[in-house]
């Protein structure tokens, strides 16, 4: 059987330079390449699909892709360089070991990609297509530049998993918060080996059993407000808190952070920020002011007024309607009702019986939408945002999208 010629591209993640989608196209129109394999490198495909690149593929996605061009070896191996030790030491073991046994080889054309500098180490894009094409001083000249990359992230790691140095780096992290997914946050950020240990802030049965590095904050009295968690800080003397729950950031926990403790790093949005998610009365009129689309939407701040708005609507004729509290409800404020009886009632529960506290005193109802749900979440510094993958809640307690919001 004739192998078919393939690039495999490993550890780009959701990066798709245009250098190295430029050296994958032209593999495939000039070099002979008929597969493209993506290892931890989501977005390269769509990157290739899209203008100016137009490039077509045979792609394997499924699950044995790797193993699949392991076996039939690649023409060509492009590798993102790990922009942090912490990825380095996660993914290098394995992703690296392909990278140097593939130059040791001399089989393939391999380039190392820096997404610190925007370059190929040792050569250009055009150097890595000249390489594929059969140049043996351009494909040393390469796999040089490749070897002293990944020798410089060795000694890089070599000293963070090494005893004690002043240039180690040993951080205490804070997990504000009680629930799941605090306790998956603080088990990803013990992964890492800049962090010393994670401590929760109040955390809960799961974190104080974790071990490791992972332990529950003594003394806290399971509590998790501003005044607490500054405590803690300067108690513990942490170098970085992340916050989970939403309370905290609507309260402006790092807001305090940054005024009170300057050199301690927050994860997490201002106060500011947080009032996208502490009114969805204001969240829906920045998307209406901004022109990001949206279902159709009425805010209430006097029952009678959202009975009376619910009366006028033909609700029974289709135009259903969704009742919202509009503050913080542990996901919970949300009332699916299907007519208008149901909907009066809504209304009421949220206004005037205050079954959310609070969190009712503003009611949004808006028209009801049927479909597939996704959530996008970008992690964002201030200048540049991360998209992370979609993901889909299915918030129903019931089967066939039956039963109320499970939060």
């Amino acid at each position: 059987m004739v192998r078919k010629p393939k690039a495999t591209v490993i550890g780009f993640g959701a990066r798709a330079p245009d250098e190295v989608l430029e050296v994958l196209s032209k593999s495939v129109s000039s070099n002979g390449i008929i597969d493209v394999v993506p290892v931890r490198s989501q977005n390269v495909g769509l990157g290739l699909l899209a203008s100016p690149h137009r490039t077509f593929l045979d792609n394997d996605t499924g699950a044995d892709a790797a193993a699949a061009a392991a076996a039939c070896g690649a023409d060509l191996i492009l590798y993102c360089l790990p922009p942090t030790v912490t990825e380095y030491l996660i993914t290098g073991p394995e992703e690296a070991g392909t990278v140097r046994s593939a130059i040791l080889g001399g089989k393939d054309a391999v380039a190392v990609f820096d997404p610190a500098t925007g370059k190929f180490c040792g050569g250009t894009g055009v150097d890595v297509s000249a390489a594929l094409d059969g140049d043996a001083c351009l494909r040393s000249s390469l796999a040089a530049g490749a070897l002293s990359a990944l020798a410089a992230l060795d000694a890089s790691a070599a000293g963070q998993l090494g005893p004690p140095s002043p240039s180690k780096r040993e951080d205490l992290v804070i997990v504000v918060g009680s629930g799941g997914r605090e306790h998956a946050l603080a088990v990803a950020l013990a992964r890492s080996p800049l962090v010393k240990s994670v401590v929760c802030c109040p955390g809960n049965g799961g974190t104080a059993v974790e071990g490791g590095k992972i332990t529950n904050a003594e003394g806290v009295n399971g509590k998790q407000d501003n005044d607490t968690v500054l405590a803690l800080v300067e108690r513990t003397g942490a170098h970085m808190v992340v916050v989970g729950p939403e309370a905290p950031l609507v309260d402006g926990l790092v807001d305090e952070l940054a005024e009170k403790c300057p050199d301690v790093r927050a994860f997490g949005p201002t106060k500011a920020g947080a009032e996208l998610e502490a009114s969805k009365a204001f969240t829906k009129d920045f998307l209406q002011e901004y022109d990001i689309p949206t279902a159709k939407y009425r805010n209430f701040t006097d029952a009678d007024e959202a009975i009376a708005y619910v009366e006028s609507l033909d609700i029974d004729g289709g135009d259903r309607q969704v009742v919202k509290a509009s503050g913080l409800a542990a996901g919970k404020g949300v009332l699916l009702p299907t007519t208008k009886e149901e909907t009066i009632a809504a209304v009421k529960e949220i206004m005037s019986d205050r079954a959310f506290g609070a969190a009712g005193d503003t009611c949004v109802v808006e028209s009801f939408m049927t479909g597939p749900e996704a959530s996008c979440l970008a992690l964002c510094d201030g200048k540049t945002a991360v998209l992370m993958p979609a993901a889909q809640d299915h918030k129903r307690a019931l089967d066939g999208d039956e039963g109320l919001n499970t939060g």
